[in-house]
């Protein structure tokens, strides 16, 4: 890649624009639309301008809990959001680690209120990002420049992978049940099963006392 050619590269990813809840079509959407649209929007943050997303993929998204189920084939603003939120982190992050951390972040705000702050926060990410790496280019004659900021970017988001890692660690232990709850849960499991047991044995009882009647009534 010529210099001039990354330049400009840098300046259409530092000027990435990731839309807002408002933004997004309120109408509900099929899969080919949904795809299209995501494609759209996040297509600048690849080199070939693709975005890997597939209907399978958004499948077994749904399966997974990542998304909710759509109505009748079609999906809505809540969906698109979601998708893209999930297609700009599953490179550093699995996906149900992603569900968690989002779907936490909604139970105490909305999606609406998410997906705003991680436009912002991503546009400022990716614009340092590129700034930062424009910069480098432009004062370098270099030949090696490119590895350079390849090498510095690639570490940059292991490290802070890592980060992002122990916070999750701590968010997935917080809603794990403690051993307490899990013994008082198993306690009310056992009652709930012993009870069911003896409902099931006093119908079986009591069938069995007017089946005996039925029959002793027909010998009379």
């Amino acid at each position: 890649m010529e210099k001039n050619d990354f330049l400009i590269s840098c300046d259409t990813v530092g000027s990435l624009h990731f839309p807002r809840w408002q933004e997004l079509p309120e109408f509900e959407l099929y899969m080919d639309q949904v795809i299209a649209l995501t494609e759209k929007y996040l297509s600048v943050l690849s080199p070939d301008h693709k975005v890997p997303i597939t209907p399978s993929m958004i499948n077994n998204y749904v399966k997974s809990g990542a998304l909710p189920p759509p109505k009748n084939k079609k999906y809505n603003r809540t969906h698109l959001a979601l998708l893209m939120i999930i297609c700009s982190m599953k490179s550093v992050m699995e996906i149900s680690s992603i569900s968690d951390i989002v779907h936490q972040s909604i139970s105490s705000s909305s999606i609406e209120s998410v997906l705003d702050t991680f436009a912002e926060m991503y546009e400022g990410s990716v614009s340092a990002a590129a700034k930062k790496a424009r910069l480098a280019v432009s004062a370098s004659s270099s030949d090696h420049i490119f590895s350079s900021i390849a090498i510095e970017n690639a570490l940059r988001a292991s490290a802070e992978r890592t980060v992002a890692m122990y916070a999750y660690s701590m968010i997935a232990t917080k809603s794990e049940p403690s051993e307490e709850e899990k013994t008082k849960a198993e306690k009310k499991a056992e009652k709930k099963a012993e009870k069911a047991e003896k409902a099931e044995r006093k119908a079986e009882k009591a069938k069995e006392e007017e089946m005996k009647e039925n029959s002793e009534e027909t010998n009379a």
